[in-house]
């Protein structure tokens, strides 16, 4: 890593969106949520939950509170 520059921990626009975070509603509109999760790579969300992905960032959320489940951070 090039000095000066943080080590990323999250997703989102600050990188501060982690596991067990809320994501803002705006962020789990039809222009984020991943509706071909197999063409993407991902594992079928389990039933209450979506992918959403922010960049190159991917998110499993549960679908009633925006609550973050798991992350799949490119780098």
């Amino acid at each position: 890593m090039p000095p000066g520059q943080a080590k990323r921990m999250g997703a989102g626009p600050q990188h501060n969106w982690v596991k067990g975070s809320r994501v803002p509603s705006q962020y789990r509109s039809r222009h984020y949520v991943v509706s071909d999760w197999h063409g993407h790579g991902l594992k079928r969300p389990p039933h209450g939950y979506q992918w959403v992905q922010y960049g190159g960032d991917y998110l499993l959320i549960a679908v009633a509170t925006g609550v973050i489940a798991q992350l799949i951070l490119s780098y």
